[in-house]
């Protein structure tokens, strides 16, 4: 029985190690007839050189100064079965950061098999010429596109719309135009514009020095802050949400600050203050989200920067004339919540 069962259980093993060896030499054979096959089947891949004529460019039509927008590039007309070269494309148009000082064009695009995209941030309004360039210099897209101005307001007209911002100072800029030529450029008004990582969060109108009390121009930093300072100079003078600019290390003269007269939000946009830059207040109700209790607070451009801003955030201070401009002031922002109130009583 032991013999029996010993011979009977090399024919397994011997069908096995045939079949193994079997395997071993149609593998060969059939990976090439398999190759021929696909070879066969399938369609060969023609190579193509793209030109001009195959580059798509998609931009919105909708550009705001100061705002991101996305380019995207893409291949178009492409025969099917087709493996297209890479090609490397620079994407140009006027370049300057807000006081017209050149800057650096983005980086350039290496477009292969797939659609690539690219964000713009256009720092002046008007008409500009958006070129796509490879190379050599050979244009391969032209387009004139309209960029508006972002609009200048009194009060801050997006303080909702940012919840999440750092509080690293290099992440920010105040950029403080102070221009006033009523007779060369009466639509332009003095503002201060706050940007980061270049892109506009607000514009609001200022007042800066009047004759007699110039504001410094130059490159400075925001100082330390005080919620409800007054004026050692003229007549103890509350100057409610003092952010200083400290200028060479004086941080006590010149600062950004509003004041408790509400008249002075009619001259904002022109020159009136001491010297001081001179910004909206706007008293509020607000509510406490985790009391539910009620408190006095304000919405208005000196709490915006008091608030928000972190010490140390570069100040720029300078005078250019735009070719563009667009604001609301406080007269017309009274006109306008006018309106609004009559329309939601007779509604």
């Amino acid at each position: 029985m032991k013999i029996m069962t010993k011979s009977r259980s090399l024919f397994p093993r011997f069908f096995s190690w045939s079949l193994v060896a079997a395997t071993a030499c149609v593998m060969p054979f059939a990976g090439q007839l398999g190759t021929r096959t696909l070879a066969r089947d399938l369609p060969t891949l023609k190579q193509l050189q793209p030109r001009p004529q195959h580059l798509r460019v998609d931009l919105p039509a909708d550009i705001t100064e100061g705002q991101p927008v996305t380019l995207r590039l893409a291949w178009k007309d492409i025969p099917p079965a087709t493996q297209v070269h890479p090609v490397t494309l620079q994407v140009k148009y006027s370049a300057v950061d807000y006081q017209g000082k050149a800057m650096a064009l983005p980086q350039p695009i290496t477009l292969g098999s797939t659609h690539q995209q690219q964000t713009l941030l256009f720092r002046q309004s008007g008409v500009q010429t958006l070129e796509v360039v490879d190379e050599a210099g050979t244009v391969w897209f032209t387009q004139q596109v309209t960029v508006k101005p972002f609009p200048a307001s009194v009060f801050p007209r997006h303080q909702a719309r940012y919840p999440a911002l750092s509080d690293r100072p290099e992440d920010y800029r105040i950029w403080v135009n102070l221009h006033y030529d009523p007779k060369q450029q009466p639509q332009q008004r003095q503002y201060a514009q706050i940007t980061y990582r270049g892109q506009i969060l607000e514009r609001l109108l200022v007042s800066s020095g009047a004759p007699g009390h110039d504001t410094p121009l130059g490159q400075f930093k925001v100082g330390f802050k005080d919620y409800y300072p007054r004026s050692a100079r003229y007549d103890d003078t509350p100057m409610p949400f003092w952010s200083a600019i400290n200028m060479n290390g004086n941080e006590g003269e010149y600062g950004f600050h509003s004041l408790e007269d509400g008249g002075y939000l009619y001259l904002l946009g022109r020159p009136a203050s001491h010297g001081c830059i001179r910004m909206s207040r706007l008293p509020s109700v607000e509510t406490d989200a985790k009391t539910g209790q009620s408190y006095w607070g304000d919405r208005g451009g000196a709490r915006w920067v008091y608030d928000r801003i972190p010490k140390e955030t570069p100040v720029l201070l300078f005078k250019q004339p735009l070719s563009s401009f667009v604001f609301e002031d406080y007269s017309q922002y009274l006109h306008k919540e006018a309106q609004r109130y009559l329309k939601q009583k007779t509604s």
